[in-house]
């Protein structure tokens, strides 16, 4: 088991998340685990009413002293920039292997640097991201084109059969609506759970029609 800490930085919104990411963040979860003191590090942006203004963490596993000691002359050059309004450093290790077990508390470490990887390449390759499922409406084609399709391209490298493809997005779309619940309110996520479902009930028509 690693120890694991969270560096937040709390920023003004959602332009300065991304701007702190290309600036900084990208480049540290990278170099930061070649010093001996990191095994691993990973980032999250945050723009949520729930979190107030905008958010990025970094997520770290190994010595957070050593590795504060190492950093925080950046971060705090950030801050009297006004780049960063502040940050704050908090141990979740406990928290880290409760949510997800001790064999489970690793992979996802390593989950979380294959995400950073295909976040960098896909800032790399577009100049403003594409539309989650449709980013031309009004282009006629057979099915819409947006991220989506990177996520199921993705699967599909893996070799995951179809029907665990469709159990990893089902699941995916509950511990969304769990956010949603215990971010914004029960009554919305109920209320999208309904729509969902009216949609997969259309689509079951459609293909016995």
């Amino acid at each position: 088991m690693h120890q694991i800490s969270e560096v937040h930085f709390t920023t003004h919104g959602k332009t300065e998340n991304r701007q702190l990411i290309d600036r900084y963040i990208l480049d540290a979860v990278e170099r930061l685990p070649q010093q001996e003191f990191c095994d691993h590090a990973a980032f999250m942006p945050l723009t949520h009413d729930a979190v107030g203004g905008g958010n990025v963490w970094i997520t770290v596993a190994g010595d957070m002293e050593t590795l504060v000691d190492h950093e925080s002359d950046n971060w705090d050059d950030f801050v009297e920039e006004g780049f960063v309004s502040e940050w704050d450093v908090t141990e979740v290790t406990e928290d880290w292997y409760e949510m997800a077990g001790e064999q489970g508390g690793e992979l996802l470490l390593q989950l979380h640097r294959v995400a950073n990887q295909a976040t960098k390449a896909a800032f790399e390759e577009f100049e403003t991201p594409p539309a989650p499922v449709d980013t031309y409406p009004e282009e006629e084609s057979k099915h819409p084109v947006g991220w989506w399709m990177v996520l199921d391209t993705m699967s599909g490298h893996q070799e995951y059969t179809f029907e665990e493809r469709v159990e990893a997005f089902l699941y995916g779309i509950r511990h969304k609506y769990e956010d949603v619940s215990k971010l914004e309110s029960p009554e919305k996520a109920a209320q999208q759970i309904d729509e969902c479902i009216r949609s997969l009930e259309t689509l079951r028509n459609e293909m016995q029609d």
